[in-house]
């Protein structure tokens, strides 16, 4: 089955966000869960205006938004390998 090229290849691109919501918010704990979910649905929104091509708006989301994330102070959780 083939996906419409408008839709990236994602059959929902709300699962994709959402998806990226709970990885962003594993790696900035202290970010707000609603402001955290508005930040990525808007920031999307926005490149998705902006953008000819949409094939990889929600990487593209996911890097602008931890960019601005952390030039905010936001704290950044390493995953640590150690179960000490």
């Amino acid at each position: 089955m083939t996906e419409p090229a408008a839709s990236g290849g994602l059959v929902d691109p709300e699962i994709a966000l959402q998806r990226q919501v709970e990885t962003l918010k594993q790696r900035f704990p202290d970010a707000d869960d609603g402001e955290l979910s508005a930040l990525v649905h808007e920031t999307h929104q926005r490149l998705k205006d902006e953008a000819s091509v949409d094939s990889h708006l929600v990487a593209l989301t996911e890097k602008q938004v931890t960019d601005e994330l952390r030039s905010g102070g936001g704290t950044v959780q390493i995953r640590s390998d150690s179960t000490a």
